[in-house]
């Protein structure tokens, strides 16, 4: 290659997001990051959002990309543990979805400036950016002392020690199916709970009672004393007459069979077998909820049909929301939602929204329990632990009240250990410092930082004072604030939908549905519509005909308005990660026809392993940070030389991690490195060509290193 055409594709670094940073430490600490999420960013953890990235990579991108290209790697890690301050700076998200780049662009003393098509993403965001009030924990209290009288006589049962009135905590319920003539309880195992030395609690396939025993393999019922291996799997167990039962005829039937209940007075926590007395609590809660159901702030809204999601839901014939919920948690749900929207402060009714929303998730008859699973005893497993309605076998049914403080998935605990937190969280972030081996030396506080907390009305109004954030509801493609803000922004920084990987307006309508109850009297023009599924989204989706291309479009059609917002030097900086080469392809389409080029990528940690929705299966781990900038003329490139860099520059890579010891790439991750470094070398040239003069496409070019990825994997693994 000619000096000439060197000349011609070099961008001189603005930043030093361009220039490096220290992707090996930041990924060491991100991993612990990944495994704790809760700890290291409590504000990323009120409310669910799905696929959320890291905070500490997101810190370390707007530090970099705010830095001046001279700030060397080594600087960037010391400054991501100490305080920043980017006063004069400002962020643009197109796609802020649970609000990261805002908490951390806000934090370094940038104005941030969030945009989201989905009003979910909208009030997750807005809330974790929003001041505080002094009256929250007064109007807590307010609504659990209210709620209480009303929720807590149907959430109790018999302690089988003392006979006394005890707490249920939760109930465990059965899949009912018809074998011949004959109703069955359909177990998955007849484990229900295991203990921490080898014992457990089983369900008896003779008399349906519950034991404890030493050695579930060898169980002895305690009450019929019929003996059966309680480990063995998919368990078909007759029944007559079930006692109370939830759906069926058309949808799935379900039967209660335990009870997890807290007695006070002995101050005992353990299962029972659903009784009388607890048939009779369900059915006065079914009463009271007829009695109270059109007085009550419950959705009406119907599922959309035709999503690749919610097919799984009308496929059961769940065609309404709240078909979701037994009678008993409408109840409870409706009364808390009523005492909610009767608070009258309006900061606090929004807080304590966005926990009922939160407390939605754990809170309904897709939820199962994780104590049959003698490596993660206790919790409860919420709907959306994979990416999608995933109908259980057993599903838990929780007290949404809790009977003890730190019970899993309820109002009052959500409240406490998330909502509290993020907000200690918010005026006093900490950072890990770590030490030489990547464990952590000591937590530190980053005095002088803060997360958000001073709401802008408009755009003009955020840049001209001093305001910390202004959020958008709406299309990124067309922005109203266009004129504004053009030319003004520092740095793009984003995670936009990886193509079809997660079908987030399918998921959030679960939470919409809710929340418009509480919200729609508030922001009329964001809670108005039924559903927040949009053609604008920027998702591949099968079933609503969203194809490939229009991913690329719709992705473009952002890239567009953040170039047109963007100052002439600044730098685009997003996250990404895909299986199939042809979704890597479309980005860079997106990227080219914006006006950007690819200047650099990094490989960054992005999942945990041990995460529910991607756990043994074909999953990537790796994120690829990509850099662009606005678009300078650039000369012919030779295919044959291009992959050569290609393959060079991948293998140092994949070499660098090993040397780091994270040695435990996937051949996923390994083509995270090699597809990201194709985008950057393919970004340096105007058209591409190979061997034989055909024009080589980005599509073209991210297939045809699928060879040297091959090649790559079978040597590393």
């Amino acid at each position: 290659m000619s000096n000439e055409m060197r000349e011609f594709e070099d961008i001189a670094p603005t930043s030093a997001l361009e220039t490096g940073i220290p992707f090996q430490k930041i990924n060491r600490l991100a991993e612990l990051e990944a495994y704790n999420k809760h700890h290291y960013r409590p504000t990323n953890y009120q409310h669910k959002w799905w696929a959320r990235r890291l905070g500490s990579v997101f810190r370390t991108l707007n530090i970099a990309a705010l830095s001046s290209p001279s700030t060397t790697a080594d600087e960037i890690w010391e400054n991501v543990t100490d305080t920043c301050n980017f006063e004069d700076a400002v962020v643009f998200d197109p796609f802020m979805g649970g609000g990261t780049t805002g908490q951390e662009a806000t934090r370094v003393g940038a104005k941030f400036v969030g945009s989201d098509l989905n009003p979910v993403a909208w009030f997750i965001t807005r809330m974790g950016l929003a001041p505080q009030t002094s009256l929250l924990e007064t109007y807590f209290r307010q609504v659990m002392n209210r709620s209480r009288d009303e929720i807590r006589p149907y959430y109790r049962t018999r302690c089988p020690s003392c006979g006394d009135d005890a707490g249920a905590q939760f109930y465990l319920w059965v899949r009912l199916v018809t074998d011949g003539e004959q109703t069955v309880r359909k177990y998955d195992t007849l484990v229900v709970d295991h203990d921490r030395n080898g014992g457990a609690t089983v369900v008896c396939p003779e008399c349906h009672g519950l034991s404890e025993v030493d050695d579930p393999a060898n169980a002895v019922c305690g009450e019929c004393e019929h003996s059966f291996d309680a480990t063995r799997e998919d368990v078909h167990v007759p029944v007559d007459t079930p006692s109370v039962v939830f759906n069926g005829g058309e949808r799935p039937a379900y039967e209660p069979y335990a009870v997890k209940y807290h007695c006070k007075d002995c101050e005992e926590s353990a299962f029972r077998t659903f009784g009388e007395y607890d048939i009779e609590r369900l059915k006065a809660a079914r009463e009271r909820f007829r009695e109270r159901a059109e007085s009550l702030p419950l959705p009406d809204q119907k599922i959309p049909e035709g999503g690749e999601k919610t097919r799984d839901l009308h496929n059961r014939n769940y065609t309404e929301w709240t078909q979701l919920f037994n009678a008993r948690q409408l109840l409870a749900l409706g009364t808390l939602l009523t005492n909610i929207k009767d608070v009258d402060d309006d900061l606090s009714r929004h807080y304590l929204t966005l926990t009922f929303s939160a407390t939605l998730e754990f809170n309904n008859m897709f939820c199962s329990y994780k104590g049959a699973d003698p490596r993660g005893p206790g919790a409860v497993r919420h709907i959306f632990s994979h990416h999608a309605y995933v109908h259980p076998g057993e599903p838990l049914e929780n007290n949404p009240l809790g009977t003890k403080g730190r019970q899993s998935g309820t109002f009052r605990y959500l409240y406490e250990y998330r909502l509290k937190k993020a907000l200690d969280y918010q005026h006093n972030p900490i950072e890990r410092v770590l030490n030489d081996d990547g464990t952590v030396k000591e937590k530190k506080s980053i005095s002088g930082e803060q997360i958000g907390g001073r709401p802008a009305d408009s755009v003009s109004e955020l840049l001209e004072g001093d305001k910390t954030h202004y959020l958008n509801c709406g299309d990124s493609a067309a922005l109203p604030f266009v004129d504004e803000l053009s030319g003004e922004v520092d740095a793009v920084i984003t995670d936009p939908p990886y193509y079809d990987s997660v079908q987030y307006s399918e998921l959030a309508d679960f939470f919409y549905v809710w929340q418009k109850q509480s919200l729609e009297q508030d922001f009329p023009e964001i809670f108005s519509r039924d559903s927040v599924v949009s053609d604008a989204e920027a998702v591949g989706n099968r079933t609503r005909e969203k194809s490939l291309d229009d991913y690329r479009r719709l992705l473009q059609n952002v890239f567009e308005s953040s170039f047109d917002v963007l100052k002439a030097d600044g730098p685009l900086a997003f996250t990404f990660h895909h299986k199939q080469p042809k979704a890597w392809g479309a980005v860079l389409e997106a990227i080219d026809g914006a006006g950007f080029r690819v200047v650099t990528t990094y490989p960054v940690r992005g999942e945990n392993r041990l995460s529910v929705h991607i756990k043994g299966q074909r999953a990537v781990l790796l994120d690829s940070v990509i850099v662009c900038r606005k678009d300078h003329k650039k000369p012919e490139g030779d295919w044959s030389e291009i992959y050569n860099t290609i393959e060079a520059v991948t293998r140092d890579r994949i070499r660098t991690f090993h040397e780091s010891d994270d040695d435990d790439l996937s051949r996923l991750d390994a083509s995270v490195v090699a597809y990201g470094t194709c985008m950057t070398e393919y970004s340096k040239y105007e058209s591409i060509t190979d061997d034989d003069g055909d024009e080589v496409s980005e599509r073209d070019a991210m297939a045809n290193i699928q060879p040297l990825i091959d090649e790559l994997n079978d040597e590393a693994f």
